[in-house]
């Protein structure tokens, strides 16, 4: 079986995009060293029907599927890596990152796990988070090292861009076109800061001249950002708001300082300026929402921050996947109420994100909204026919609003769909049992939940 396993990694990974040769060994060392371990058959069948979804494109089913396969395999690395596959095709990357650290937490720091965890970062353009994990892959395969200099020149560490330049050059000689060019950059970006530290002299004498000038300090402040002084920036920052106290321009700096240097009230004061004001474009307020949710996520201390921030803004968004990134964060707490509340919204803007259809639907039912329950899964079939969950969760509502005909008839019509996906068969004929039983039915119920206990000797 294992051996069948390389097989069905090496084809898929031959079908992968590839840019670089560093990326090429990357993903035949992750196929060498894939191992689903002592697993059973159905688990296998499960997992194999994933990966061919996924390969179809179909990543919600794809999903649904490794979410099967985490239930009968809660400690698979390889599940967890799958899971981030996906919700990162479906750009759903509060859940890849959640996925794929958690394999992490399981496998160790694989390098395909890492490997995962920077394309995360990459597709984001969250290079500053992914700069160590790429140090870290190349600890583990040297064949990383070409995407260094790119990232150290991204996030402004240009020393250290032409020293791995260097370092790549000497091994393999310096006739390569792409580093040459970039190397050529860094020359340019060089002289430009040259240029920068006059530009700089020449806003601190505007400055000088004219306190109030909002522009000169804008500019200054992107320019001490654009060079990474964080220093020089805040303190320009401060001078700024004593300086204009009508503008709210300064805070887009001051919050995030402060909150890094846990002044919580400074910062938190500084959020609410920027999400409340009417100077400050949605978009821009929308990218620091999300940024500061980034940020909160593991602090007990930001919790109430959050909760505030997403209060001052949650009327204000025109983004589905910010309403979804509200949503995760309340799910997080376990505060359903609040995480479906913003699902809907979410919704509201995107009536076809599965994601988001799924969430409340299932949450729906954890808060014994059965009415809800049965409005989202009956838009959802009609839209989505082949997705068998919606079958089983309207059959679930159904039941509990003693409706059992109506459960049978839903249910039977999901099984239609279903691929391969033992556990959701086996609820499935659980709630067949249910159904049968608030019927008087006994013989029936009795059928059903043999049928369920047998797909439980294959789980």
């Amino acid at each position: 079986m294992k051996k069948h396993i390389s097989i069905v990694l090496i084809a898929a990974a031959l079908s992968w995009s590839t840019t670089t040769y560093a990326q090429e060994e990357v993903e035949a060392i992750e196929v060498n060293q894939d191992d689903l371990g002592d697993v059973s058959d159905s688990f296998k069948d499960t997992f194999f029907n994933a990966l061919a979804e996924k390969a179809k494109g179909n990543h919600d089913r794809a999903i649904v599927l490794l979410e099967n396969c985490a239930a009968q395999e809660p400690t698979s690395g390889a599940v967890q890596f799958e899971l981030a596959k996906n919700h990162l095709a479906n750009k759903d990357f509060v859940k890849a990152e959640l996925s794929v650290k958690k394999g992490i937490e399981l496998s160790g720091d694989n390098e395909w796990m890492l490997d995962m965890l920077f394309d995360i970062y990459d597709e984001q353009k969250e290079y500053d988070k992914a700069v160590p994990v790429m140090e870290q892959l190349v600890k583990i395969n040297d064949n990383y090292e070409e995407f260094l200099p790119t990232l150290y020149y991204r996030t402004g560490q240009y020393d250290k861009a032409l020293k791995s330049l260097n370092d790549i050059d000497a091994r393999q000689g310096a006739n390569d076109a792409r580093r040459n060019a970039l190397r050529r950059s860094l020359v340019n970006r060089q002289q430009q800061e040259v240029r920068n530290e006059n530009n700089i002299e020449s806003l601190e004498a505007e400055i000088e001249r004219n306190p109030t000038n909002e522009q000169a300090y804008i500019n200054l402040i992107y320019m001490h950002g654009r060079n990474g002084d964080k220093e020089a920036l805040f303190e320009v920052a401060q001078d700024f708001e004593r300086n204009v106290p009508n503008s709210d321009a300064a805070h887009l700096a001051l919050y995030k300082i402060f909150i890094e240097n846990d002044r919580i009230d400074d910062g938190v004061a500084s959020l609410e300026k920027i999400l409340t004001s009417d100077k400050i474009d949605r978009e821009t307020k929308m990218k620091v929402l999300q940024d500061f949710i980034s940020m909160s996520d593991g602090r007990v201390d930001l919790e109430n921050a959050v909760t505030q921030a997403i209060d001052w803004l949650s009327d204000d968004v025109e983004d589905p996947n910010a309403y979804r990134a509200m949503g995760d964060y309340y799910l997080k707490k376990n505060d359903a109420v609040q995480a479906i509340a913003f699902y809907e919204k979410g919704l509201e803007l995107d009536s076809n994100n599965v994601g988001i259809i799924k969430s409340i639907a299932l949450l729906s039912i954890d808060l014994k909204d059965y009415g809800k329950t049965l409005t989202i899964t009956n838009t959802a079939i009609e839209k989505f026919p082949a997705q068998p969950l919606f079958y089983l969760l309207n059959g679930v509502a159904q039941n509990n609003l003693n409706a059992p005909d109506k459960a049978i008839e839903i249910i039977e019509l999901g099984q239609s769909y279903l691929l391969d996906e033992l556990k959701l068969e086996q609820d499935m004929y659980q709630q067949l049992a249910i159904s049968y039983d608030k019927k008087g039915d006994t013989a029936s119920a009795s059928k059903m939940r043999a049928k369920a206990q047998e797909l439980s000797k294959k789980l």
